[in-house]
């Protein structure tokens, strides 16, 4: 029977694969938080298993045996995610087979062939996420297997990850410059390809589009990046910074909705008067939604946009990926009169008013003249009262205004503005909820305001006649003293919204927060310079070069022609830097040097062992000194093991052998015949 056979050199040492099974776990550790648990455990399972068998050969596997965790692998995959394709799934799957490929590593061949598929492993990892200390990292890892690979290729000399290391140095450095080219010339999508609907149904941190009891405090509680705002002009005041989002009309008594538009509106959204207009730019995070934050007012709206008549600002398409967009806005502004349909929508009031909400109300309009005065009241309400502001507010039950209003009085956002808008409804003062962020963190590092999620908020709007849409902050009513600081201390942290007055704990915490700002401001160079570099920077790079008028025809001959050169020069480079010889092969042509000074040159077809028969034939003399250097040089230099100790031995002959030049002889005496005197020879021979 025919057994197959490895070849000794062909045959994995234990070193590289533990160094493959370490770079594949590196490779796989930023994709957990993106993989569900039960394909980690298996994933962690199987890690367990290879690292076992480096020490016990007997823990891996056998051939039936792995055949089971495979398909188990694979119901898994499908168990977890209903599909084995996709963003998520089909990533599940990759990683299952990958590691299940670390129980079955017979060859160098299999070694090579993981190295090579963790490469593949680490762009599927940007449909995930696209952060610069990703890039650092993942660059990291597929420099480790470009190393593995070269150590993989490479003899078993020493001292080998040094040299893999000096190779695989030296091929990214020769990289470079072609990448940077193709990544400023190369074609681009309108949009990045993991914006192309894929798993769309997987939800991102963001404002909902309802307000609910315990909604916007979980947007309190996260300190993610909601969006970046760099003004063109000094910003306004802290307390100004009202970023408009979503209007709610509609509620039930305990949910709060956007509602729809009665049908025969169409007033487009204008402002009678305004003052004050302030220019920026605003980068949003990706949020799955239309809506777009603006400074309140909005008197323009971006490209691709639209400005409804309650001046909220809605993208045509779901934000999937972080956007761009300029807005002006109006700090002091009048709105126009609303269509009477808006007005009846904004007095609409759900079925579970209680008498003593109306008796509240009623008590009001006896000591009040007009609807402006009424909200007054209602603003006084909150502030004389012991109504508190805190994080951490009891369970509200089925009717939360009522009880919030007359029993628990705690609460933060929503509370206060969706129990005053019902208030005021309830005095025929329309009003609307407006959902929002308020103020923002400056970064004086990057010169921009960071917008976090822990800067939600929520506003009223109520409508005076003559004045039109009045923005109310019920919450700013309540008495400073009245604020629980311990609350936003123990679940915001410190100075994270304009809300709370909390100071620094000290240096340390300074200190933290300068490295914050610092790290958020590499990560929007990042962000500006790399990914939102699209096919419209590089039709302005065109214009630049005096190209715009060729379009795409421009570029694409321009990224040919500059990749052209760069190769050429990259060539060029190659081609006229000095073959580096290693110790061994510097002694030996030293010792040919020598040797063709005596009138002994060595041919360009003849190797060592020839050369040195020919010298010996030729000069006797130098038989001894010529076969004691090529003892030792031979068998190091083309042996299975190539000693670098020999090439010390080898220089201690070379400062003894000094061959001197004799006479010139016939050249049949250097064993070098001519061709006539060969051809003579075989005639005679035959």
């Amino acid at each position: 029977m025919r057994k197959t056979s490895i070849n000794l050199l062909e045959r994995p040492e234990t070193g590289q694969i533990l160094a493959l099974s370490l770079l594949l776990m590196a490779a796989l550790l930023p994709l957990t938080p993106f993989l569900k648990g039960q394909v980690v455990g298996f994933l962690l399972l199987l890690f367990g298993v290879r690292i076992a068998a480096l020490k016990w050969s007997a823990a891996l596997p056998a051939p039936w045996l792995r055949l089971l965790l495979t398909l188990a692998g694979i119901a898994n995959c499908l168990h977890a995610y209903q599909s084995l394709t996709g963003q998520y799934g089909g990533t599940a799957l990759l990683a299952t087979m990958l590691v299940l490929k670390l129980l079955e590593l017979n060859s160098k061949r299999d070694l090579r062939l993981v190295a090579i598929l963790i490469g593949f492993l680490t762009v599927v990892q940007f449909l995930f996420d696209q952060s610069l200390p990703l890039v650092l990292y993942l660059g990291a890892v597929v420099l480790g297997a470009l190393t593995l690979l070269v150590d993989l290729n490479g003899q078993p000399q020493a001292p080998r990850l040094r040299s893999a290391l000096r190779v695989t140095t030296r091929l990214a450095l020769q990289a470079l410059p072609l990448t940077l080219v193709l990544f400023v010339l190369f074609p681009r999508l309108s949009s990045p390809i993991w914006t192309l609907g894929i798993d769309s149904d997987q939800g991102l941190t963001g404002m909902s589009d309802s307000m609910e009891p315990g909604q916007i405090i979980e947007l309190v509680l996260n300190t993610e990046l909601a969006f970046r705002v760099r003004f063109d002009a000094p910003p306004p005041k802290a307390d100004q910074l009202y970023w408009r989002g979503l209007v709610l009309w509609e509620t039930d008594g305990r949910r709060w909705t956007p509602g729809r538009f009665p049908t025969q509106s169409t007033a487009s959204a204008r402002l009678q008067t305004s003052s004050d207009p302030i220019d920026y730019e605003i980068l949003l995070e990706p949020t799955k939604q239309k809506w777009l934050f603006a400074l309140d007012m909005p008197i323009n709206k971006p490209d691709k946009s639209i400005l409804t008549p309650d001046f909220r600002l809605l993208a045509r398409q779901p934000i999937t990926s972080a956007k761009r967009y300029r807005v002006t806005s109006a700090l002091s502004y009048r709105t126009e009169e609303t269509d009477p349909r808006l007005r009846e929508l904004a007095l609409r009031l759900p079925d579970n008013i209680t008498p003593r909400m109306r008796t509240l109300v009623s008590n009001w309009q006896i000591q009040t003249a007009g609807d402006w005065e009424l909200v007054q009241r209602g603003l006084a309400f909150f502030n004389r009262e012991e109504f508190r502001y805190t994080l951490l507010p009891p369970r509200l039950g089925a009717n939360p205004a009522d009880e919030f209003l007359f029993e628990t009085r705690s609460g933060y956002c929503e509370h206060y503005a969706g129990s005053f808008a019902l208030l005021m409804r309830i005095g025929g003062v329309p009003s609307r909820v407006v959902l929002g962020y308020l103020g923002g963190e400056v970064n004086r590092i990057g010169g921009y305001h960071m917008v976090l999620q822990s800067n939600a908020h929520a506003w009223v709007e109520v409508l005076i006649d003559g004045r039109g849409w009045v923005r109310v902050d019920p919450t700013a009513a309540v008495d400073p003293a009245r604020v629980d600081h311990r609350s936003a201390s123990r679940v915001l942290g410190t100075g994270n919204s304009v809300r709370f007055d909390l100071d620094p704990a000290g240096p340390i915490a300074g200190l933290v927060k300068q490295m914050r700002l610092l790290a958020d401001t590499i990560d929007a160079t990042w962000q500006s310079w790399v990914l939102d570099f699209s096919a419209a920077d590089q039709l302005a790079l065109l214009d630049r070069l005096g190209l715009g008028p060729f379009g795409e025809y421009g570029l694409a001959a321009l990224m040919v022609l500059t990749v052209s050169l760069t190769l050429a020069l990259i060539l060029l480079t190659l081609m006229r830097e000095r073959t580096s010889l290693d110790p061994l092969e510097t002694q030996y042509a030293r010792f040919c040097q020598r040797l063709a000074q005596a009138g002994l040159p060595r041919l360009h077809n003849e190797g060592p062992n020839a050369f040195g028969r020919r010298v010996c034939v030729a000069r006797p003399d130098l038989a001894l000194a010529v076969g004691q250097f090529l003892a030792i040089y031979v068998p190091a230099r083309f042996g299975p093991y190539q000693s670098h100790t020999s090439a010390a031995q080898l220089a201690r002959q070379l400062r003894r052998f000094r061959p001197r030049r004799r006479p010139s002889v016939p050249s049949h005496r250097l064993g070098a015949a001519t061709p006539a005197k060969r051809s003579r020879s075989k005639s005679s021979g035959r």
